[in-house]
């Protein structure tokens, strides 16, 4: 080991890479300017990161050690080495990322020449986005239902680019003095990526334009409303549609300031689409990682493949592999059993619960989500589940052992689901004597939990984001007050990539935003609905008010949290005593709220792949008024054409479950209305509490991770926590234990012992088992579940007997008929 000497002292380093497996010794000779200058990198690096979860703690704790030393002593604590180490992390900032989950899968380097804006991806964009929101919204009403999700078309649209570049003439044509080509070379992969964006608008499932459809759908059926002169006007229609679809993007363009720009906003999500990209494009280098020399292309297929046939085992002829709930089946008929450890109606705390890719990823992708976030969520729903509902469940809080413990539906006192008929007029409004006779609604006992849950986290999320997101907030609305370009406040290196290409500019958003209010203002006051126009300023300011915050924990954390509670809770009190009000105002104030999210969403997969904005404006936008047509053509065809439709018996499935509960709801929050069920005489009025709980409980454990910086209460997420408890009604403890299971695997340990296998392949298997399981589902759909040919053997019957599939109450029904 060598040193050198300069000012009388000697100093040496140890120069560390952010990858490095082994440490490589080097000497530096620092004067007292430059020790000076190293020490307020770091103290820099612990301000910018302090308590960010997603940055390599072994960084800053060795830091704050070294930065508690004593300037005689700091030349014996090897401060040197760290510096290098820290100053390896700030030219990670800007020249590539100090995550490695962005590393991993996003390039450093850009080739502005690269063509994008061609004819090749704006067709297959459009393709895409009719068929996917066609196929959406037709079986949107089936029940099983059928998603596409992006990953299918990512996947589809990738030999369709290559047939295109194969196929279509290279001759080039001058269009207002600019040379343009049908083919200007090879499919490249931010066509590729631009086309799965535009189809990201199609496979939107709750977020997408199949929810408003169920106001349409709700409206005109006579099992519902059977309001056929308002739900037949085309106009109404339309107006509504495009109005809630371009407020969303309107609003997502105004915050790109706050989400998209920042470096700390990772978007987990957009990853694993980007090293799907990557991997059928086949950029995978032959070097060996860890042993592995595979390509991630060849690595999709083998994954892609085994997952396609395996899923054909729990999907269709082997179902206990899905819902494992073997401890049932000692004692189907045992209630308790049931209500403790069933995997479909019961908490699900099994600790073998399934084999199933679909359940396992279902409320979170273990691969794609950080750790952190998982262990969080996990505990919330663990703890809420055991210290609160089995303990309300089993003292019969609320008549709430009468009832199922862990349904979604709204039951009446003879443990029937509410009859919503008895309580309406007419003009479908409350009948107070009606209500009178019938009784009040109950809830589950996890579904009362979960909705002190929601009330909680909206407050919550709020003072997390503000407590430990206040610079990045303040960043973008300082450039927001200086009318500059808030992509300007960060210097880390795709930001200055994007600077190569022309903004779009915040007024075009602003214009969107415009435009969608006026037609939702000329929806509201042409057409009998009950709304008034301040009621859509009312659901436009909740929107923006939560989607920053919401925005924030989804960019962090990958956990979403959707505010159609509180929509529902605030149209309540705004508009009583209407449903069709109700359901519009849950339309502006969370449908607005989830399409700007995913709207933001995809700004930042266009900010990563180094996409022109103005591009991704023109595509964003077109999309979304071809979908907005597309759900409407298909949804009014739908309900004039099949007959039965969302009745009970309908003959292909076409039942209309969660347009069902869409009507239960609006009965629930805009007939009865939130003051009957939460209000001062409310027997659920303590829920309300969780308005308090939420906006107090974040702040002891900033202030303490503030004090013990290097302990693990830095990564305590009081809204992820609180994001568990939402998981519950319908679903159970199943689908978070399983996934935190694969979680540690992948994300901890993997993730720690072989991180270049993990940054290579872990995002390609998310993606490739997604692929799988989408393309899988569509080809046993049509093949042998849409003709029902159903195998019928102790495998696919066994998770359904007993009263887990049941969901048999603790105690029975009194003789008297009611509780």
């Amino acid at each position: 080991m060598a040193g050198s000497e300069k000012d009388g002292r000697l100093y040496e380093t140890t120069a560390v890479g952010p990858c490095d497996v082994e440490k490589s010794q080097a000497v530096v000779e620092v004067s007292d300017t430059d020790l000076s200058e190293m020490l307020d990198t770091l103290r820099e690096t612990i301000r910018d990161h302090e308590l960010d979860p997603n940055f390599r703690t072994e960084i800053l704790t060795s830091a704050r050690a070294a930065l508690r030393e004593t300037p005689d002593k700091l030349e014996t604590t090897r401060l040197h080495g760290l510096v290098a180490e820290i100053q390896a992390e700030r030219d990670l900032l800007l020249n590539n990322s100090p995550y490695a989950e962005v590393r991993a899968v996003v390039d450093n380097t850009d080739d502005p020449s690269t063509p994008v804006n061609t004819f090749r991806a704006w067709f297959l964009g459009i393709i895409f986005t009719i068929l996917g929101t066609g196929i959406d919204q037709f079986f949107s009403l089936r029940y099983p239902g059928i998603y596409l999700y992006t990953v299918v078309a990512q996947l589809v649209g990738y030999p369709c680019g290559v047939f295109l570049a194969r196929v279509l003439p290279t001759t080039t044509y001058t269009i207002f003095g600019r040379n343009c080509s049908l083919n200007p070379g090879p499919f490249n992969q931010k066509e590729h990526m631009l086309i799965t964006i535009m189809s990201n608008v199609a496979y939107g499932g709750l977020n997408g334009t199949a929810y408003v459809t169920y106001i349409f759908q709700v409206l005109k059926l006579d099992i519902f409303y059977g309001m056929k002169e308002l739900a037949n006007s085309a106009g109404f229609q339309i107006l509504l549609t495009l109005s809630t679809q371009l407020i969303g993007y309107g609003c997502a363009g105004i915050t790109r300031r706050f989400l998209v720009y920042p470096p700390a906003m990772l978007w987990p999500q957009n990853l694993a689409q980007i090293a799907l990209n990557r991997a059928l494009h086949n950029d995978g280098k032959l070097e060996s990682m860890h042993g592995w020399t595979m390509s991630r292309y060849r690595f999709f297929l083998y994954a892609f493949g085994g997952m396609f046939f395996y899923f054909w085992f729990p999907g269709y002829i082997f179902q206990a592999l899905s819902y494992f709930n073997w401890m049932t089946w000692i004692a189907p008929e045992n209630i308790k059993l049931a209500i403790i450890t069933g995997s479909i109606g019961g908490m699900g705390f099994n600790p073998l619960p399934t084999f199933d890719w679909n359940i396992i990823s279902y409320a979170w992708d273990p691969i794609v989500t950080p750790f952190f976030s998982l262990v969080n969520s996990v505990i919330g729903m663990a703890l809420s589940g055991l210290v609160i509902i089995i303990p309300v469940y089993f003292s019969n809080a609320c008549n709430s052992a009468y009832l199922p413990i862990n349904s979604n539906d709204v039951f009446d006192n003879t443990g029937n689901s509410y009859n919503v008929s008895r309580i309406l007029t007419p003009e479908y409004t409350l009948d107070e004597k009606g209500y009178e006779l019938y009784g009040q609604a109950y809830l589950g006992a996890a579904n009362s939990v979960r909705y002190s849950g929601s009330f909680a986290i909206y407050l919550a999320t709020i003072v997390y984001a503000a407590l430990y997101y206040r610079r990045e907030i303040m960043a973008g609305f300082h450039a927001m007050l200086k009318w500059s370009n808030a992509r300007d406040e960060y210097n880390d290196v795709h930001n200055r990539l994007m600077r190569e290409y022309k903004e779009a500019p915040e007024w075009w958003y602003l214009c969107i935003l415009a435009i969608a209010f006026i037609f939702g203002c000329v929806c509201c006051g042409i057409y009998d609905t009950g709304m008034p126009i301040w009621g859509i300023v009312v659901g436009l300011l909740l929107c923006l008010f939560l989607q920053i915050p919401i925005g924030i924990l989804l960019a962090v954390t990958n956990v979403e949290v959707t505010n159609n509670v509180i929509a529902e809770f605030i149209g309540g009190y705004a508009v009583k005593n209407n449903p069709i009000a109700n359901m519009i105002f849950k339309s502006y104030g969370y449908i607005a709220s989830a399409q700007s999210i995913q709207f933001v969403a995809d700004l930042k997969l266009g900010h990563y792949m180094k996409i022109p904005p103005r591009t991704m404006f023109a595509a964003q936008t077109v999309a979304t008024v071809i979908a907005a047509f597309v759900s409407i053509g298909v949804n009014a065809w739908q309900i004039d054409n099949i007959e039965g439709v969302c009745t009970a018996d309908q003959s292909s499935k076409f039942t209309c479950p969660d347009t069902h509960t869409f009507f239960t709801a609006s009965v629930i929050w805009g007939v009865i209305g939130p003051a009957r069920i939460y209000g001062d005489h409310g027997i659920y009025h303590p829920l309300e509490w969780g308005f308090l709980a939420g906006a107090l409980l974040p702040v002891p454990f900033y202030f303490l991770a503030k004090r013990f910086p290097d302990s693990w209460i830095r990564y305590i997420n009081i809204p992820l926590i609180l994001s568990g408890i939402l998981l519950w009604a319908p679903y159970n403890f199943t689908y978070a234990w399983s996934a935190l299971v694969v979680g540690y695997v992948f994300n901890y340990y993997v993730k720690r012992r072989y991180e270049r296998w993990w940054q290579k392949y872990a995002y390609v298997l998310s993606s490739s088992f997604s692929c799988g399981i989408g393309i899988a589902g569509l080809v046993i759909f049509f093949a042998v579940q849409f003709h029902a040919v159903d195998i019928n053997w102790w495998g696919n019957n066994v998770p359904y007997i007993g009263c887990d599939n049941d969901g048999c109450p603790l105690l029975p029904i009194p003789e008297i008929g009611h509780f």
